[in-house]
């Protein structure tokens, strides 16, 4: 026994304005979001949600670059490099940290690995071969900013010749949320 139906009923809960295309502005996903989306984008492409910069400092013959995040994000991965070159040799060089630069922020890597480190008046100090006059030492450092960071570091990043200053510059590091 078959049953001819001549015509079609939607099924219930189904009514001609679920059948009817739609036009306009009336849609069910909201034009929001893709502003939303956009502005993210915008932002991050005029560098406010992350941007690199490098320090620089020359004092004594010394010339110091250090490139770093200025803005990072809570959790990320990052590195902070540092490049020396002197006009006079450099008996024994040592780059210092100011500790509060890496505070609850885990040191994952460094190279090269210092021949000596020390913590000494409120920095970290990593003891390095010497350094011959003209010649660029370059020491690159693996990071992450730990979750209970908020707002950022600052400190400086120093060139002893042994205990003898010879340049430093100061580095702040904004960490977002």
């Amino acid at each position: 026994m078959s049953t001819n139906q001549s015509t079609s009923q939607p099924p219930d809960g189904i009514s001609d304005e679920h059948v009817e295309p739609v036009t306009g502005w009336q849609r069910h996903a909201s034009p929001l979001s893709i502003l939303v989306f956009g502005g993210v984008i915008v932002l991050g492409m005029a560098g406010l949600l992350g941007h690199e910069r490098d320090w620089r400092a020359a004092a004594n013959g010394v010339e110091l670059r250090v490139h770093s995040p200025e803005i990072i994000r809570n959790g990320e991965f990052f590195e902070i490099r540092v490049d020396v070159e002197s006009s006079e040799p450099i008996g024994a060089l040592v780059i210092g940290v100011d500790a509060s630069l890496w505070e609850d922020i885990t040191v994952n890597t460094m190279i090269p690995a210092a021949a000596d480190e020390e913590s000494a008046d409120g920095e970290f100090r990593f003891t390095f071969a010497p350094l011959a006059a003209g010649t660029r030492f370059a020491f690159k450092a693996d990071l992450q900013v730990n979750p209970d960071i908020l707002g950022g570091n600052e400190g400086a990043i120093t060139v002893y010749d042994g205990e003898e200053l010879l340049a430093a510059t100061d580095v702040s590091i904004t960490v977002l949320p």
